[in-house]
């Protein structure tokens, strides 16, 4: 089990790293930017890779958290920290340039919430940078199964009595025609969803909005 996790674990981290490189080829050196989806976990460096490795200046970038950011704050000083309960963003129409988002979506709850979720992302920004990981990949990167997640009504039982801190409150994952199907209901003018693939299957969805 421990030499699974060493591979995914590196799995992950190249995939996050291959995002941010794909990122700011798009993002204007003087873009702000607002990173949607800053944890307080300081036990994992890869959960913050946005934020640790931001390569423009830090007053240029604003982190919005449902959770406490005190501590994050003090070690990441001239960078700006918004926290907030979810739901309506704090901030003004196109007040950002750019947000960011890596693998938010798929916990903000229902569809309803990710619809929200998009629309707020665009309501603020002038253009969007969002990633989350595709349904159908044969292993789930949160709870490690394989295929079973590819069935809702089972797979939540099965965290139930397994992983019960993963529910369809805030685990909702999506393939393909789920992510463009919410995409057409939302507010967006013009997107792009790439597919990033591993041995050839699709394991997680960039989409670029503007």
């Amino acid at each position: 089990m421990s030499a699974f996790r060493a591979l995914k674990n590196e799995v992950m981290r190249r995939s996050r790293t291959k995002k941010l490189d794909h990122f700011y080829l798009l993002c204007d050196s003087c873009s702000n930017v607002l990173d949607v989806g800053v944890s307080n976990n300081e036990h994992n460096d890869q959960v913050n890779l946005f934020l640790n490795q931001f390569r423009l200046s830090p007053n240029q970038y604003t982190g919005l958290a449902i959770q406490p950011m005190a501590d994050i704050a003090k070690k990441n000083l001239g960078k700006r920290f918004v926290e907030y309960p979810g739901g309506e963003f704090p901030f003004k129409d196109k007040e950002f340039d750019w947000v960011f988002s890596n693998a938010v979506i798929e916990h903000v709850g229902s569809e309803e919430d990710q619809l929200q979720f998009i629309n707020e992302m665009m309501r603020v920004g002038k253009n969007v940078f969002f990633t989350t990981p595709n349904k159908y990949f044969p292993v789930e990167s949160h709870t490690n199964t394989i295929f079973r997640h590819w069935f809702n009504e089972g797979f939540y039982e099965w965290c139930k009595k397994n992983n019960p801190f993963w529910s369809e409150m805030n685990l909702v994952l999506l393939g393909f025609n789920e992510l463009n199907r919410l995409l057409i209901k939302s507010n967006v003018n013009h997107y792009i969803i790439q597919k990033n693939r591993m041995l050839g299957w699709p394991m997680t969805f960039t989409v670029i909005c503007s």
